[in-house]
């Protein structure tokens, strides 16, 4: 059996055991690690659950989801509008008052205002849900409280969030912010930890997207993303290091340190912490010392 062929079962395995008889109207295809979903499935829902699993089995390289929806049961606009209405009703997160929907030809289109990019996706998702639903195209504007937010109180909150979760742990996610754009980056122990991070992210407001280049532990296990978040949670335990200051990187088994610091001391001690880190092979120390 080839590495495809494993894969491909492998696949097959997993939609199976969470999806059941729908399982059974998807077709799989693996060529060189890249997957291929086609088939007929009941919801966009569905079809967008199945790439998901087959997009968390480990090497998949990537997946093009060529799944439809089945249409044999055909729903009037009108009837689809109420339904997918009704969801959001049921919904404690949204607020009808502020996001509403239209149907045409199956197409559900979404307007209003948001508060944050996590309510969107949440009337997104509960749209899909919905039989007869062939498309969903949001059109929903943020609220003006959300355009005064600027990228420090964005990464503040996001890192709040995460530190509330329970689920992510903070220190292992390194978040910027530009222009509304988080970037997440780090590794964390599994997808379902990935997932949540970009989840717990797009709740904040002001936030316009989210780039998630979070790794994990399963794939990275002593590769740079480990060192490098290893690094960082032993820079977060010195006390004589604020990881405020200090920014470390690992690449190629060399660890990168930039930031400002307010003592030479502080400074050494970075390095110090850095060549403690069992697989690091040379520092770059570039932090930088300001004077009072």
């Amino acid at each position: 059996m080839t590495k495809d062929d494993q894969l491909k079962a492998n696949i097959e395995e997993t939609l199976s055991n969470n999806m059941h008889n729908t399982a059974l109207g998807i077709n799989v295809q693996v060529e060189k690690g890249y997957v291929k979903l086609h088939g007929m499935v009941d919801t966009l829902a569905e079809g967008e659950f199945a790439a998901k699993l087959a997009t968390r089995i480990p090497f998949v390289k990537g997946v093009d989801n060529g799944l439809t929806v089945a249409m044999d049961n055909l729903r009037e606009d009108d009837e689809i509008t109420e339904l997918v209405l009704k969801k959001f009703m049921n919904e404690p997160k949204l607020d009808i008052k502020k996001i509403g929907a239209d149907c045409e030809k199956g197409i559900v289109i979404l307007r209003g205002q948001a508060s944050s990019l996590g309510e969107i996706e949440l009337a997104k998702e509960l749209a899909t849900q919905v039989h007869g639903v062939r498309e969903v195209k949001a059109l929903v504007k943020f609220s003006e409280e959300t355009k005064d937010a600027d990228d420090a109180s964005i990464v503040n909150g996001v890192e709040v969030a995460l530190a509330a979760s329970g689920m992510v742990e903070a220190e292992d996610v390194d978040t910027t912010c530009t222009k509304g754009i988080v970037k997440l980056d780090g590794i964390v122990d599994n997808n379902e930890q990935k997932e949540a991070a970009e989840l717990f992210a797009k709740t904040v407001p002001g936030v316009r997207k989210v780039i998630n280049k979070l790794a994990t532990r399963h794939d990275n296990e002593k590769g740079d993303g480990y060192l490098t978040n290893v690094l960082r949670r032993a820079l977060n335990k010195d006390d004589r290091v604020s990881p405020a200051q200090v920014k470390a990187y690992v690449v190629d088994e060399t660890a990168y340190l930039s930031g400002k610091v307010y003592s030479v001391d502080a400074k050494k001690a970075a390095e110090e912490v850095a060549r403690k880190v069992e697989g690091i092979s040379d520092i770059v120390n570039d932090v930088t010392v300001a004077y009072h």
